[in-house]
């Protein structure tokens, strides 16, 4: 069946009455014209529409023209529809991110500084060398270092102290979002702490954050990771960036995780 012509078939006003009508019961082409308050010629033109899509059948009885309608054509319909409206796996991520970018602005507008401090754990399938690789590696990072439907274009995280770290991400229709910051310290198998913020068309940070990833070795094979964000200095327009902030690194660690336990697997 071509759901998309049932869909158009049906849209119709006029032939959706004829659809109303018909699941009520078969109907002669004159007491659906009737009901239509049209004359038999456009009645019957929307009838033919209608059997074209599979939505009714037409049977000639004699003189007489029966209309029915064809359930079963509905029935696949609606569990096409069914299947479409299944819940996604980014909706409830969706709605928090609205609800924290709604949450955000409402803070800006009164006047509610944005400082705050994030703490985020996991626990990594990887040694400490590994996990702490991950973060530094431009080919490693880039696997896990962008939320869904976006991909690192650009990424650069050098160890010297006051080097500058930088970070694109390209989304599907091409658009690029930057972010700038310095490392600050960065402790081989154990500690990296850099500033890295989101920056605004104009190219200047919306807000100052400082990341601190601290890597803590749990057995010879598994990595505790405390991730502590503290931000400051948000711009009135920070409320979508600040809005995603938790919501998006706990993405952003769950894709590690994965690709870590990928990585060691045989």
């Amino acid at each position: 069946m071509d759901f998309q012509q049932v869909l158009v078939a049906i849209a119709e006003p006029q032939r959706y009455r004829i659809v109303s009508l018909l699941a009520e019961g078969p109907r002669t082409v004159g007491e659906i014209a009737s009901a239509l308050s049209a004359l038999q010629p456009q009645t019957t033109k929307h009838l033919q529409t209608l059997e074209s899509a599979g939505v009714i059948a037409l049977h000639r009885l004699g003189r007489r023209r029966l209309a029915s309608l064809e359930r079963e054509a509905l029935r696949s319909l609606a569990e096409h529809l069914g299947e479409l409206a299944e819940p996604g796996a980014d909706d409830d991520l969706l709605r928090d991110y609205a609800a924290s970018v709604h949450r955000e602005t409402h803070r800006a507008g009164s006047g509610v500084g944005g400082a705050r401090t994030l703490q985020l754990r996991r626990h990594l399938n990887a040694g400490q060398a590994e996990a702490w690789t991950a973060w530094i590696d431009p080919g490693v990072a880039s696997r896990w270092w962008a939320p869904d439907h976006f991909v690192v274009s650009e990424f650069a995280m050098p160890l010297e102290p006051g080097a500058e770290v930088r970070m694109s991400l390209r989304e599907g229709d091409g658009a690029e979002y930057d972010s700038a910051g310095r490392m600050l310290a960065a402790e081989p198998g154990t500690l990296l702490e850099f500033e890295l913020a989101p920056l605004g068309p104009d190219g200047s940070p919306l807000f100052s954050a400082v990341y601190r990833a601290e890597f803590t070795s749990a057995t010879d094979n598994t990595t505790d990771l405390l991730l502590t964000i503290r931000v400051d200095d948000t711009s009135p327009d920070a409320a979508s960036a600040l809005g995603g902030l938790e919501i998006g690194w706990g993405q952003l660690l769950q894709n590690l995780a994965a690709l870590l336990q990928d990585r060691r697997l045989p």
